[in-house]
């Protein structure tokens, strides 16, 4: 569904975030995006969403491909409207709208009423404590269910490639529980392709079906969820520390072995 081929990515034209990142995303499968603070993740999302030149960056080399079409130079709007929607980290309501008014937001780029009433019934049987709180303005309801509406206004918008980044930063450990088992069945039952960024990587790796880990703008490692949970440099670096104590990068770790970039 997605192909990413050996990006670079600038900010104001002089600060290069990713150096040269390729990674494929499948038809109704789940990729998850590992790496510290400051490793590019988000910055991978926002160049597939259009969202970068919002932010002075733009795509300086390679190219993205969704379904087969180019969008590396389309705007938000137009790659939002192919169908592919993220949902940015902090849980961004609008904090003077209710939950139902927020969640129809998401619903701009579908059509009639009734369209809109099957979504939002769609969302109600995912996230049923949205239903209960859907008259109540979002900026007074808590963190996971702040991060439930913003869940549920993207798929308010019908998604084909739902971008999700952070989705359990803040959370306590129940709510997170709760929200990834939801992202399970959303690609389970509806077949959306899911790129999660996620800083848990237990939790990634859990739920994914293949991921990539990031560090300094460079993909340094990626296979199978399964593979990756074996792995034992990323036990290591995930844990942040050495025998004795000190932390270390990825770079560090005895086992590490760049990862070819693809040329086409």
């Amino acid at each position: 569904m997605l192909k990413i081929n050996n990006i670079e990515v600038f900010y104001h034209e002089v600060i290069l975030a990713l150096k040269g990142i390729s990674l494929e995303v499948p038809t109704g499968g789940v990729v998850a995006l590992l790496g510290a603070n400051g490793a590019g993740k988000s910055t991978t999302l926002k160049a597939i969403s259009g969202l970068l030149r919002h932010e002075n960056g733009k795509v300086a080399q390679g190219s993205i491909e969704f379904l087969g079409e180019r969008i590396d130079h389309r705007s938000a709007e137009e790659i939002a409207r192919m169908g592919i929607v993220q949902v940015i980290e902090g849980r961004r309501v609008f904090e003077h709208l209710t939950v139902e008014q927020n969640l129809k937001v998401g619903a701009h780029l579908r059509g009639n009423g009734a369209t809109i009433r099957n979504g939002l019934e769609a969302v109600y049987r995912y996230f049923p404590r949205l239903r209960e709180r859907r008259n109540v303005v979002a900026g007074f309801i808590s963190g996971g269910e702040q991060q439930m509406t913003v869940i549920g206004r993207a798929l308010m918008t019908g998604p084909k490639l739902l971008l999700l980044d952070e989705p359990s930063m803040g959370l306590a450990p129940l709510l997170i529980k709760e929200i990834f088992e939801i992202i399970t069945r959303l690609y389970q039952e509806e077949k959306i392709s899911i790129l999660l960024v996620e800083q848990n990587a237990k939790l990634a790796l859990a739920v994914a079906q293949h991921a990539y880990v990031l560090e300094s703008g460079r993909v340094v490692m990626d296979g199978p969820s399964e593979q990756l949970r074996e792995n034992p440099d990323i036990r290591d670096f995930y844990l942040g520390l050495t025998d004795l104590g000190a932390r270390k990068s990825f770079r560090a770790v005895k086992h590490y072995k760049r990862r070819k970039r693809w040329i086409t």
